[in-house]
């Protein structure tokens, strides 16, 4: 079974690039580095030359998500069970992998119809990642970019394909009335991906997280002085204790934006299933009154 790393970026379509731009360097606090030949909009949050790409198109929505493997031959060994178990794979053009700065790409829907990206050997800048609002640090390398969490019209079939075919783990469970909700993980972050029933295959969010409490805190009054729409409020989850806030993205999307994520030991740990998101906070803040 081929192995998955961990998220290694993500690529936004979106009809308001320069939204994303805001959104990005001055929210987010990454760093915007020189636009490709057609207009790609590339964010910095560590070493390698982006995390997040943004293009502009005729919808708002995750385009795809690329999912790292740790070299040719484990790249390799993924296009041919993917194949062998009936899906469609297509590799990479030298522009494509030009764009995404990797040695090697394919593509693959999932059977929600999400697209991903399968790659291995990123290709560095060395270019010092410098957040233009200050904050400390991303914590990505072996944890991989952070999180998401995609509802998928196929969740059963999604969650064996993840499973599977990638490698993926099974961290815990929860119930959110009839719909379930499973967390699974590729590498020592409690969830690189979360999967769930939703009518459409869609990013319901995604995750990044920073080095110190204080960068949460401070991007919760940044977000605010922007004036982006705070979703639910800092506080502490149940499963991977990250204290945390969500906020809008300019797409239809959310974001987490958190700090202090546990790591999993798979020689040690033992899945479950939680029945509450919180120890305390994330509140939905009132509407404001008309």
């Amino acid at each position: 079974m081929a192995q998955v790393m961990g998220l290694g970026y993500i690529v936004i379509e979106t009809r308001d690039i320069e939204a994303w731009r805001q959104f990005g360097t001055q929210a987010l606090g990454m760093m915007e580095m020189p636009r490709s030949d057609d207009g790609t909009l590339h964010l910095k949050m560590d070493e390698r030359p982006f995390r997040i790409a943004v293009v502009e198109g005729g919808e708002d929505r995750l385009a795809c998500a690329g999912w790292e493997l740790a070299n040719d031959t484990l790249f390799e060994r993924a296009i041919e069970e993917l194949r062998a178990a009936g899906h469609v794979v297509k590799e990479g053009t030298a522009e494509e992998l030009a764009d995404r700065k990797v040695n090697g790409l394919a593509h693959v829907a999932d059977p929600g119809g999400a697209e991903l990206e399968l790659f291995y050997g990123p290709i560095f800048d060395h270019t010092v990642f410098i957040s233009p609002v200050g904050v400390s640090r991303f914590v990505t390398g072996t944890l991989g970019m952070g999180h998401m969490v995609m509802l998928s019209p196929e969740p059963e079939e999604t969650y064996r394909f993840y499973t599977e075919l990638l490698g993926f783990r099974l961290s815990d469970t929860m119930h959110m009335g009839d719909v379930l909700l499973r967390f699974t993980h590729c590498n020592q972050r409690h969830h690189s991906l979360a999967i769930a029933k939703g009518p459409a295959s869609m990013m319901q969010h995604f995750m990044v997280e920073v080095g110190t409490l204080d960068d949460v805190g401070y991007g919760f009054d940044r977000f605010q002085d922007l004036g982006i729409r705070i979703r639910e409020t800092i506080g502490k989850h149940t499963n991977d204790h990250m204290v945390s806030f969500y906020a809008q993205t300019p797409g239809p999307m959310q974001v987490e934006y958190g700090f202090g994520g546990i790591k999993i030991d798979d020689a040690t740990w033992t899945t479950g299933e939680i029945t509450a998101t919180s120890f305390w906070g994330h509140r939905r803040p009132p509407k404001p009154a008309q």
